[in-house]
């Protein structure tokens, strides 16, 4: 796509200041987004996948940082260089995020429709009664029943699957033209989560939104998302468009986290396939390839660090002794 990326992040790399020292959560991160199109972001829990978009979002603890080179823009614009007024009006009805558990997201105290509407209120200048008939149609728009009563209830009352349709009424109240979806599925049992990745698709699409959506899940990437990029150790290894990168994964972290992928063809007395070891601490991180110690097929070079550089076209990988080509087939045999 020409023109300028809705989101472009450059360099970012956030970094917590902790007792035993500085800790890189996300370490040189690079990606864009484009408007109309659902980019995932896939990686193990602690992969740094959280951290990256609460960095965009400003929603970082006392103890964190980013650097100086690292750089967000929006629209063109480097949020870096925005007034705390405009940093307000951006978070919210233009750039909007879905959390991953919406019972400690939502408020108990609150009313469902106080919840919806007060965004609306501030960022919109909407009337009260406006805002909340808006309310309702939003509650119908994400498929829940009876939205009128739904207003007037509190989170407590409603069931997880309930819940987490709030937070994406929230989350596009204010018609946002990039939406993040951390693990937005979590919590939800497997028929739930199908409804919301479809209703999340469905919503972007026709609102012609920007998504990020993280997973640590392949499959939801592959139905899901456009372009996909592969997390480990707050780096990005592998990224893609995801035809692309389901039809010839190169990195060998991509393929092992597609084998560790249960199968439902698969003998049911079959042993799962896991990855062995564990990521490293980002405290004292290897000084070459972070995978290098879990990975079967690691060389001598992978105690250099790889360079993450395009392999052709958009498909970019950092890797010193990557599959030669083809589909990951092989890898499951």
């Amino acid at each position: 796509m020409h023109g300028t990326p809705l989101l472009e992040v450059r360099d970012l790399t956030t970094v917590f200041e902790t007792p035993k020292g500085p800790l890189r959560a996300v370490d040189g991160v690079s990606f864009t987004v484009d408007r109309g199109k659902s980019h995932g972001i896939v990686g193990e829990s602690g992969s740094g996948k959280s951290v990256l978009v609460r960095t965009i979002m400003n929603l970082l603890p006392q103890n964190a940082s980013v650097t100086p080179e690292s750089r967000v823009y929006f629209a063109g614009r480097d949020i870096g260089t925005m007034t705390p007024e405009e940093k307000q009006h951006l978070w919210g009805p233009r750039i909007s995020m879905i959390f991953q558990d919406p019972m400690t997201a939502l408020n108990p105290v609150r009313k469902i429709g106080a919840q919806i509407a007060d965004p609306q209120r501030y960022h919109l200048r909407r009337k009260k009664q406006v805002a909340w008939e808006n309310a309702a149609d939003l509650l119908a728009q994400v498929g829940i029943s009876d939205p009128r009563r739904r207003l007037d209830q509190y989170p407590h009352e409603l069931s997880g699957g309930m819940r987490q349709r709030v937070m994406i009424a929230i989350a596009i109240g204010c018609e946002p033209d990039l939406l993040i979806a951390d693990e937005p599925t979590t919590a939800l049992d497997v028929t739930v989560q199908r409804q919301i990745l479809d209703l999340l698709s469905t919503l972007q699409r026709d609102r012609d939104m920007g998504m990020i959506l993280i997973t640590h899940d392949l499959g939801v990437v592959a139905r899901h998302t456009v372009d996909v990029a592969v997390m480990y150790a707050g780096q990005f290894v592998e990224s893609a468009p995801t035809r692309v990168l389901f039809r010839d994964m190169r990195h060998r972290y991509t393929s092992a986290l597609f084998r560790s992928t249960p199968r439902v063809g698969a003998d049911p007395h079959s042993r799962l396939f896991s990855i062995a070891g564990r990521p490293p601490d980002l405290l004292s991180p290897p000084v070459g390839c972070r995978f290098a110690p879990r990975c079967e097929h690691a060389l001598s070079a992978c105690a250099r660090p790889p360079i993450y550089q395009s392999i052709g076209g958009t498909h970019q990988l950092a890797c010193h002794n990557p599959h030669t080509g083809g589909p990951a087939d092989h890898e499951r045999r």
